[in-house]
């Protein structure tokens, strides 16, 4: 009874931290936006200059999956331009947990019972499987990708002379892909506190998952091979049926009887509407004592 007690509070606290973010003017918002943007500029900054010190190891790591292929850079400014972006897609990669974390401070209030300890966990998490989906893109699926597309069209008189920019934006992307890939559960999550999900609704889209699964290997992997566009389609299928156990179990863990439902909304409209009644200024009460005439005789 203390636990069901103890949801219902946090239910009409989160219920009236919403009315009253809805009532916040547009500017402050902003203001809001301005200064989670600042902290996140400010962590991709210090990620780069990071990455900048270690720049021949990063450099050296990325260009071992094109398996020895030379590249060129067509322009004075080219060499300069791509270790920038080098640097700024490693400051990125580890500013992953700072972003994800101001995204969902910023949009919390559109989420049910939203916490310090969840923003955390759902930022850390969210880092730990980028990362996951980086190592699996860079390890498994992007050796495959640049062995067909580098190796397959080459003949006597045909070879390929690619510049270093093209070669590391095809790269970024997909190793962007890979970790987007990997946040498929993680996404269900939060789209369930914004709006609850019902698992046997996500099951009814499995068949359009599949398809899109394929184009995007297609995408990811171009080639005729089976057990490389697999590569790609496995994952995407794995991450979503992971994605409904986990809203499943997160449902079940949150229901509530239904007698208890009524007495919720119940109980959070009177919050909302003792937090909207303005404040009536304290006034000193009045004494009414008697007063004793000590002059009157008997």
């Amino acid at each position: 009874m203390a636990m069901t007690n103890r949801a219902s509070r946090a239910t009409a606290r989160t219920k009236a931290k919403i009315a009253r973010d809805a009532k916040l003017p547009f500017i402050e918002h902003v203001h809001e936006l301005r200064r989670r943007l600042f902290i996140v500029a400010a962590c991709v900054a210090i990620g780069s200059t990071l990455a900048y010190g270690i720049q021949r190891q990063i450099i050296a790591a990325l260009l071992r999956p094109s398996h020895g292929q030379n590249f060129i850079y067509t322009s004075p400014l080219g060499g300069i331009n791509f270790l920038f972006s080098v640097c700024l897609d490693i400051g990125l990669v580890l500013s992953t947990p700072v972003i994800i974390y101001q995204l969902l401070a910023f949009v919390s209030p559109l989420m049910r019972d939203t916490t310090q300890r969840f923003l955390r966990t759902a930022s850390a998490a969210a880092g730990g499987v980028a990362l996951a989906g980086v190592v699996f893109g860079y390890f498994v699926g992007l050796p495959s990708a640049l062995h067909f597309l580098l190796h397959q069209f080459t003949t006597i008189q045909v070879r390929p002379l690619i510049t270093i920019q093209s070669y590391m934006q095809f790269v970024a992307l997909y190793l962007l892909g890979s970790a987007l890939m990997f946040q498929l559960p993680l996404i269900f999550v939060i789209i369930n506190r914004i709006k609850p999900i019902k698992p046997s609704g996500l099951f009814k889209y499995e068949r359009h998952l599949i398809a899109g699964a394929f184009i995007v290997a297609f995408i990811m992997n171009p080639t005729p091979n089976l057990l490389g566009q697999m590569i790609v389609v496995v994952p995407i299928i794995l991450m979503y049926q992971f994605g409904i156990i986990l809203i499943w179990a997160i449902n079940r863990s949150n229901a509530r009887p239904s007698w208890l439902q009524p007495l919720i909304e119940q109980d959070t409209k009177r919050q909302i509407e003792r937090a909207d009644r303005p404040l009536v200024p304290y006034t000193e009460p009045v004494s009414f004592a008697p007063v004793i005439n000590h002059n009157t005789t008997t």
